[in-house]
């Protein structure tokens, strides 16, 4: 009881300063006296969606409750949300695996209920999660399931936002123009179903297509359709969406003014609603105009306010954004060894715990001083009759402020030392992986030069022997008559064709010709072929994009890293199926190899596995990102994420 009493306690003093939430706060009272049925499943539901954008982590806590409490209760529908709701969760943490295993599991409690809008936008969430995974056509087909249900059903509402969503695959595909026409048809249902807030949603995804066109007076005007809609439903967080992405227009413009007034109202609205990571989005576009109009003292308070909550909610995008406007600023002011530090936090993506935690010391001091001199003054007004004990009291005063001052010039002097120290490791730091990352392109080099001249002395070599061999030897089984050793020729003869053959093999996977000579596609469709044509594995290759080569050191690495990833599947996963996707977008090239086998433990392999150190070794020889999902018995999926440079 006393611990409901202080957690209500706590909540209530918590939304008196944030108002906003006063739902939530609802919500979490009617909780604590709440009966454990249904009634309460729903309620912990309703927590879970609507901390999603406050505390990814209090909103997965809720989930899990709700998650909890509907199998206690035997609750299908209720677990199937549950389900549902920590699935999202975990596509917002990019946990793709544990968002994909939830989901399945609603799925399929849905169609054993019959929920055919339940189903629908199960496969809404699925076709996202493929979308960012680089799974085009997959994404592409989970929403047209979605659609075909909610045609069946008339759903017209949400025939839009099917519609939608495959309008932004298509945009992802760079089919710009089908983008358009999907945003269009989408546009049509919603105008026909009075759904104006989705109306003004395909506003703002068109205008997002007609950017990408560089047509930006179209952009304009779709956004500010957007936005004088959105004003009219009060629909705050799409005026904010809208004002932003206008205001990077005119910031591109170098219409800096205007961007800027866009820019402020933008995190007005945020602030409002408490999104943090809107927040810290719009403070470092805020920022990136102080400093291109040379306000640097305004571009470096906002830049550091945007790092902070950007840190502070876990946040990547937001945090490289705050970091790379810092270190430009830095760079513009001649503070060089803080833009080198910043670049590199930039590019390492390091946390910066160490400096947070000497802030946080920081203000703990600040903050017990101020206690003290409060202390002070509350008892100096209170004997203030008692000359001798005022005197007395202003003498301790004195001493406590001379002690915190003595006090915070010897931590200033810590701290300066510190730092002073910190920046020499991390430029030590910063050489010695440079040094690390020469040596280890130079092995790569070296291994692939061993690996050309091996192959050239096995083909013009032990292969121009062989052949020699057969030659002779076929001229001197034309010269004997004797039939009784004619088996025997014939046996010899095959074992030279068989070292023949086993020889080529053996050069074309050490060089692979297509590779040099026809680039990644074909070689790596001759790779699976020549590995894959005799197994039990059946595999699919999917490709996109690759009109041009993309540099021959790219080529090559993934080649090899696709080269042990395939033999890691054939030798370990025990897998019948195999697929493997390659996308080239834009400056990207995005490969994804998934199977169906026993999985494994990732930590532990990443760890000890000499193979998987390989691959993250050359990977990040590229500046190339390697995410492993993977659970003993669940299969494997291994995206891997490179820059084309």
């Amino acid at each position: 009881m006393k611990v409901i009493i202080i957690f209500t306690f706590i909540l209530c003093a918590y939304f008196q300063i944030n108002p906003l939430f006063g739902n939530t706060k609802e919500h979490i009272q009617q909780i604590l006296f709440a009966k454990s049925d249904t009634n309460k499943v729903k309620l912990l539901s309703d927590l879970c969606w609507d901390y999603r954008f406050v505390s990814a982590d209090s909103a997965l806590n809720f989930g899990k409750q709700a998650l909890q409490l509907a199998r206690e209760l035997n609750y299908p529908k209720g677990i199937a949300q549950a389900c549902n709701d920590i699935g999202i969760i975990f596509i917002d943490k990019a946990q793709y695996l544990r968002a994909t295993k939830l989901l399945n599991e609603s799925l399929k409690i849905r169609e054993q209920l019959n929920d055919k809008p339940g189903i629908a936008s199960i496969y809404n969430k699925l076709g996202i999660i493929d979308q960012k995974q680089g799974r085009l056509k997959e994404a592409l087909e989970h929403q047209i399931a979605a659609l075909k249900i909610y045609q069946k059903l008339g759903q017209d509402k949400w025939i839009g936002y099917s519609l939608n969503n495959i309008a932004i695959i298509h945009q992802n595909l760079g089919n710009l123009d089908k983008a358009i026409e999907y945003h269009q048809k989408a546009l049509e249902y919603r105008v026909k179903m009075k759904d104006q807030a989705g109306e003004a949603t395909s506003y703002g995804n068109m205008a997002n297509v007609y950017v990408r066109l560089y047509d930006t007076i179209s952009a304009v005007s779709y956004y500010q359709k957007a936005i004088n809609l959105s004003r009219s439903l009060k629909i705050e967080e799409l005026i904010s969406a809208n004002l932003s992405n206008m205001g990077n227009i005119f910031m591109g413009q170098k219409k800096y003014d205007q961007a800027l007034k866009l820019f402020d109202e933008a995190l007005q609205i945020r602030e409002r609603l408490g999104d943090l990571k809107g927040i810290s989005s719009t403070l470092s576009r805020i920022g990136t105009v102080y400093t291109e109009t040379e306000r640097y003292r305004d571009a470096s308070k906002v830049l550091n306010r945007s790092l902070s909550i950007a840190n502070n909610i876990s946040t990547i995008d937001e945090k490289l954004s705050a970091l790379l406007g810092l270190a430009k600023l830095k760079a513009l002011t001649n503070e060089l060894d803080s833009s080198f530090v910043l670049m590199r936090l930039y590019i390492a993506t390091k946390d910066s715990v160490y400096d947070a935690r000497i802030k946080q010391q920081i203000l703990d001091v600040q903050s017990q001083y101020e206690t003290d001199k409060l202390e002070q003054d509350l008892e100096l007004v209170k004997t203030e009759k008692e000359n001798t004990e005022i005197k007395l009291s202003q003498r301790k005063t004195e001493i406590w402020l001379l002690f915190f001052v003595f006090l915070s010039i010897i931590g200033a002097g810590i701290f300066l030392f510190y730092r002073h120290q910190q920046r020499q490791k991390a430029e030590a730091n910063a050489e010695r992986i440079s040094e690390q990352e020469t040596r280890m392109s130079a092995v790569f080099q070296a291994q692939e030069e061993e690996r050309r001249r091996i192959a050239k002395e096995l083909h013009d070599g032990v292969g121009q022997t062989i052949s020699a061999i057969k030659m002779n030897y076929q001229n001197l089984t034309s010269q004997t008559s004797e039939k009784e050793l004619s088996s025997e020729f014939q046996k010899i003869e095959r074992m030279l064709d068989n070292a023949g053959k086993e020889v080529r093999n053996i050069s074309h996977q050490m060089i692979p010709k297509e590779l040099e000579q026809f680039g990644l596609i074909p070689a790596v469709e001759g790779m699976l072929n020549l590995n894959l044509e005799h197994s039990q594995i059946a595999y699919q290759f999917e490709h996109s994009g690759f009109e041009e080569r993309i540099g021959s050191q790219i080529e090559l690495i993934l080649f090899r890293v696709l080269q042990e990833l395939v033999s890691n599947v054939i030798k370990h996963s025990k897998a019948s199926e195999l697929n493997v996707q390659l996308v080239k977008v834009k400056s990207h090239v995005v490969l994804n190899v998934s199977d169906n086998g026993i999985g494994f433990d990732v930590e532990k392999k990443e760890k000890n596995g000499i193979g998987l150190l390989n691959i993250a070794s050359r990977i990040d020889g590229i500046k190339g990102h390697l995410h492993y999902e993977s659970e003993p018995g669940s299969g494997t999926s291994v995206t891997i994420r490179t820059p084309i440079l």
